[in-house]
């Protein structure tokens, strides 16, 4: 499940210590009133990425409970920091869902997920990220307890909500139930992972100190991506001639779907309202109450519902596979995983980077001070250096950069710099 903010500001980003907890009560809520099972999530300044798996047909009830809850907590947050508020905090695509097929595509995304603000740039190791992690080092403990932030939450919620943390079923499963064995070689394959980025990137990393100052209406100076691409719906992991049927076998089976959803839509348009939709159809079961299939079809892929993690284990314990089977099937899952991140590491980095380490003019709120002064002759030089054509200025700065190729306006309603002890938590104003 991915989500974006508007205009790729960085409201999710660490500007403010509360974020982190608004996020993750607003994530535990979510999943105490929808059961559906966290296996990992990343926060990375102007997106978030969260795996999990629903129990029943009830995921769409999570993200949307788990977003209202995010963007207005953070809205109240940023009025009460006095930073102007967004309205919307989310930018109007929706949650971006992907069905992870296999083994392999949950070890996979789950490695790219924790190494995801090092290819944007932001830390040189995961662990420097200054937000809490949600990931495999967690499935041992099975738990964060998370208190009800001071703000938005009202006081009928649990002044403390348990948010549970479990491994994906079928990497669960994959490795015949041992967690401590898959601990393990997750933490190897994020080690090399992290070597491999290392040895792609070209620029110096922020740090944790520079990413706390972040302002929250700061943006990356990267293009956003284009529209007309194909949106992956699925992902499989398995390579080789496996990977390759199954992944044609998928594609197949969501095109017959949507062809099925676009002829039943059109009917129950011109009045047919007996025509079932295909199975899996959400919206207009629940919203318009239309009849669907019973039943997914017999070769379902996409459609079918998967394991949980109870099932899981309720299999294994039953059926007991044979230790080495289980070996051969770990050993080829992680060499598989290994040679995709090294393969895949330069168009991790490339796709991922968020361009907030470049250069930029700062044009400065006012010369209130010697130092102001300096700062202010300094973004007027640079403004006349084509190589820094990108423009950082506060609100209430009139000038105008006629030089600028691109103008981040950082919004507030604070005059002067922020103060930096009491309760001023959320960072400097501009970034620093």
């Amino acid at each position: 499940m991915t989500r974006r903010t508007v205009l790729r500001k960085a409201f999710i980003g660490p500007w403010d210590p509360l974020v982190d907890q608004a996020i993750l009560y607003a994530m535990a809520d979510a999943q105490r009133a929808t059961g559906v099972a966290i296996h990992d999530s990343v926060r990375v300044v102007s997106h978030m990425h969260t795996n999990g798996t629903p129990s029943e047909d009830n995921l769409p009830d999570f993200t949307r409970r788990f977003h209202r809850d995010v963007s207005c907590a953070l809205h109240t947050l940023l009025c009460a920091r006095k930073y102007d508020a967004p309205r919307e905090l989310f930018d109007d695509r929706p949650t971006h869902l992907m069905r992870l097929v296999d083994a392999e595509a949950q070890a996979s995304h789950g490695i790219y997920e924790v190494l995801n603000p090092v290819a944007a740039g932001l830390v040189k190791h995961p662990d420097d990220m200054p937000m809490q992690r949600v990931d495999y080092k967690l499935w041992k403990k099975g738990y964060i307890d998370i208190e009800r932030p001071p703000f938005y939450f009202e006081s009928s919620r649990p002044k403390v909500l348990r948010l549970h943390v479990t491994p994906p079923p079928l990497l669960y499963e994959a490795f015949g139930g041992d967690l401590d064995k898959l601990v393990y070689h997750l933490e190897k394959l994020e080690k090399d992972g992290l070597a491999a980025l290392h040895r792609e990137m070209k620029r110096p990393f922020m740090g944790a100190q520079a990413v706390r100052r972040i302002h929250p209406w700061s943006e990356p100076r990267t293009l956003r991506e284009p529209g007309g691409q194909r949106v992956p719906c699925f992902r499989i992991g398995a390579s080789g001639i496996l990977g390759r049927e199954a992944r044609i076998e998928a594609s197949r089976e969501v095109t017959y779907f949507r062809h099925g959803y676009e002829a039943s839509r059109v009917g129950r348009r011109d009045g047919d309202h007996e025509r079932r939709f295909p199975y899996g159809t959400y919206g207009f079961r629940v919203y318009h109450g239309a009849p669907i299939e019973e039943e997914p079809p017999l070769d379902a892929i996409i459609s079918a519902p998967g394991l949980t993690l109870d099932e899981v284990k309720e299999r294994l314990a039953r059926e007991r596979p044979d230790t080495e089977n289980v070996r051969e099937r770990s050993h080829a899952l992680l060499a598989a995983v290994r040679d995709a991140v090294r393969a895949e590491s330069s168009e991790i980095v490339e796709d991922s980077i968020l361009d907030l380490t470049e250069p930029t003019i700062v044009s400065p709120r006012g010369a209130h001070d010697e130092e102001g002064k300096a700062a202010e002759a300094s973004a007027s030089t640079a403004a006349e250096d084509a190589r820094a054509p990108v423009v950082v200025r506060h609100r209430f700065d009139k000038r105008r950069d006629a030089a600028a190729r691109r103008i981040i306006t950082l919004r507030d309603r604070r005059r002067g710099r922020p103060p930096t002890g009491g309760t001023g938590t959320h960072g400097s104003d501009p970034p620093g």
